[in-house]
């Protein structure tokens, strides 16, 4: 597996761990927040680096 497809994998799984009983708006507003975390603009972002980073920081989704 690829570092994309990890990625891709990751987000799949805090979503639906984090979001699966909310609607779609719920869903998306979770991706968003993910999203907003990995492009904050930083160069060494608190959250974590890429997508898997931030969905595996530590304290921030309960899911993992």
């Amino acid at each position: 597996m690829n570092e994309a497809e990890k990625d891709r994998d990751i987000l799949a799984r805090t979503l639906w761990g984090e979001a699966r009983g909310e609607g779609l708006a719920g869903q998306i507003a979770v991706a968003w927040t993910i999203r907003n975390r990995v492009f904050d603009g930083k160069a060494k972002s608190w959250w974590g680096e890429g997508y898997a980073g931030v969905c595996l920081k530590p304290w921030q989704f309960s899911c993992w």
